[in-house]
């Protein structure tokens, strides 16, 4: 009987522990992203995680709203495959910037999971982070899109836009990124893994860059016009980047279900990514 427990509980472990286990072959890819769990469950081990946090950037005001994206880019794309050759730098930065565009699967040789790439590639992944950050902000003025909303809004207002990311988090199943618009011009982000609905209102497990290693849980109740950090003070999350995760799961039909692929791709066009990043 002992032993029987004792298998019975190896089991149970052996499947949680599988459920974090990232992709490590093209036909384990597609079969892992078949179940609308899996990409969710990533974020549920800090080996599925960026290894460093939200730093540097213009003023040394940080890169999160690019961190956030990376990861969440990396968690839908990767496929790792430990038992060959590390890259070389070279190799590397390739990887890094298919990772950045979002529009691939990209293959990581040499690692078992992100955590370690990330940590052995941190200097590269940070300067490529930098490197967005100028590109969005200088050259596509996306700045601007961080003071788009208020910190506050008003109780029927945050309803309304709660409801909407729990439809796109839940029913649609989607990793949200989420602009926080911070009092005066400050914007943080982060990502929205899962929300759970509760007696008026949601609970939501978020993955914040500046706490990376593991998600948090927030929740939101009806009446409330803001959320509230200790650091960041009342702020309101605002839901965007839809089109951008479009991209980046046309990305995995391509691979995964072809017919499908060339269906979606009539619709998505490089011209409603930079028009509707929202």
């Amino acid at each position: 009987m002992k032993k029987a427990i004792a298998l019975l509980i190896l089991a149970m472990s052996s499947v949680s522990w599988a459920g974090t286990t990232p992709s490590q072959s093209d036909e384990a890819f597609c079969a892992d992203r078949a179940n609308p769990e899996f990409i969710k469950s990533l974020f549920d081990s800090s080996s599925n995680l960026i290894s460093f946090r939200n730093r540097g950037g213009l003023a040394n005001g940080g890169v999160c709203w690019w961190h956030s994206r990376f990861q969440r880019s990396a968690a839908y794309l990767t496929i790792f495959k430990p038992a060959e050759n590390k890259p070389s730098e070279k190799e590397a930065q390739k990887i890094i910037d298919k990772i950045r565009a979002g529009k691939e699967i990209v293959v990581i040789p040499g690692y078992r999971n992100f955590a370690e790439f990330t940590n052995d590639y941190q200097p590269m992944i940070q300067l490529e982070l930098e490197k967005w950050q100028k590109a969005d902000g200088i050259a596509k003025f996306n700045w601007v899109m961080g003071l788009k909303g208020t910190n506050e809004v008003s109780a029927e207002k945050m309803k309304e836009q709660m409801d909407e990311l729990y439809n796109y988090v839940e029913k649609e199943n989607n990793i949200a990124y989420q602009k926080l618009q911070i009092k005066g011009v400050t914007a943080h982000a982060w990502l929205v893994v899962r929300m759970k609905k509760v007696e008026n209102g949601y609970d939501l497990q978020v993955l914040d860059s500046n706490f990376p290693n593991s998600t948090s849980i927030y929740n939101y109740r009806e009446g409330m016009t803001s959320m509230n950090h200790w650091s960041y003070g009342k702020f309101t999350p605002y839901l965007e980047r839809k089109n951008e995760l479009e991209f980046v799961k046309l990305g995995v039909l391509k691979l995964c279900n072809p017919a499908e692929y060339e269906i979606m791709k009539k619709k998505l066009t490089p011209q409603n990514q930079e028009q509707n990043q929202y």
